[in-house]
């Protein structure tokens, strides 16, 4: 198996840490660079101070001091200076950058440059926010391993569902007809097996659904509620914040941990995933899987690639939502788990090595007319 080296970024606004498990973007660094290591390549890794994930190098670019210092308000309780388990993170995507920021930034572009060779990869996990690194950098093998985001805009790009694809190649392109890029792939998120230890899987649920991630209208938690609502059933949620409710079925439970999330997940009758826009991967779905529950989601976005009739069942109406609540009676909790390992981390990496070994066959082809990209045989 070929072996390279990855410069992978780490986060402005966080440490790259398991500790930070509501993060989608934090856990999806922490999980490449694990997989990355895995297949036996050089992990350079730059993020802010406090940053755990395993890795060949870890490069600091800024420290926890200037976390709070952009977006904390003096909790002393926490490293980044706020109570992140009852509140939504803090950032500046969509803002004017901060100073923290421009620092990451700075570091950033200083130390790749110090450890680059051009046949290096560059790994961008957050789009165009890490254009500015990217630019400056100017590597070839510049690639964005895990889109479910807007905003991407690398040449060479892997999607975590065909649907996000798609719908970028389209909003890119508006109302053409476009062709596809041999060199963009889709591959979903992946998962490490420890976090859903397959031994302790019930088998046997408890009387209850679980509804858990951010409590915002557009995740559906309406849904949710308005479903065990129609049925007189308890819904516990789970995750940051606390979501504004009358209904006598609803039992809060707060920031779930690793440990917690797959306590609440594997021993739930189902896990309602309603999300109200298109979704890029819905990741809670896929846990759920792994967890061996079986899926109540919507019926757009993502799902029709994830959800199948192995693994959960899709809705459109409340009459949907509430009769799936009786025929996820009939799912097996074993089968819904073997399904689903597919996306697990040891399954998923042949996947990434491919793509790496494609784009490293056409870098070649840059560097000499004699050597063959896209149609090596």
């Amino acid at each position: 198996m070929k072996k390279y080296n990855f410069h992978l970024l780490g986060l402005a606004h966080l440490p790259v840490s398991e500790k930070y498990g509501s993060c989608a973007f934090t856990q999806k660094i922490v999980k490449m660079s694990k997989m990355l290591l895995s297949l036996g390549h050089t992990v350079y890794l730059y993020g802010a101070e406090g940053s755990d994930a395993p890795c060949t190098e870890f490069i600091q670019t800024h420290t926890l001091k200037d976390i709070r210092d952009s977006w904390g308000n003096g909790d002393n309780r926490f490293d980044i200076g706020y109570d992140w388990k009852n509140s939504e993170f803090r950032h500046d995507f969509n803002k004017e950058k901060t100073q923290t920021t421009h620092k990451y930034y700075s570091k950033a572009i200083q130390e790749i440059n110090k450890r680059k060779k051009d046949d290096h990869y560059l790994m961008i996990t957050q789009g165009s926010y890490q254009k500015p690194i990217a630019k400056a950098v100017s590597l070839y093998l510049t690639i964005e391993p895990g889109i479910g985001y807007r905003g991407s805009y690398c040449k060479f790009r892997a999607f975590e569902s065909s649907y996000l694809q798609n719908f970028t190649y389209g909003s890119e392109n508006p109302r053409k007809c476009i062709n596809g890029r041999y060199y963009d792939r889709v591959i979903p998120n992946y998962y490490d097996s420890k976090d859903f230890p397959k031994n302790k899987i019930a088998q046997i649920k408890d009387n209850y659904f679980l509804y858990i991630g951010r409590q915002i209208s557009r995740k559906g938690i309406d849904t949710a509620i308005k479903t065990c609502d129609a049925i007189d059933t308890k819904l516990k949620i789970a995750g940051q914040g606390k979501y504004h409710t009358k209904s006598k079925n609803v039992e809060f439970v707060g920031y779930a941990d690793p440990k917690k999330r797959f306590d609440l997940m594997t021993h739930a009758k189902a896990v309602f995933v309603p999300t109200l826009y298109l979704e890029s991967f819905g990741g809670v779905a896929v846990e759920t899987m792994l967890c061996g529950t079986p899926v109540i989601s919507t019926n757009f976005g993502v799902f029709p690639e994830t959800v199948t009739k192995d693994t959960g069942i899709r809705c459109n109406t409340l009459a949907d939502f509430v009769q799936a609540t009786k025929d996820v009676e009939f799912f097996e909790a074993l089968e819904i788990r073997e399904t689903a390992e597919k996306y697990l981390i040891k399954n998923v990496k042949f996947q990434f090595q491919q793509w790496f070994n494609d784009l490293y066959n056409l870098f070649e082809s840059t560097k000499d007319k004699n050597m063959k990209g896209w149609h090596r045989l």
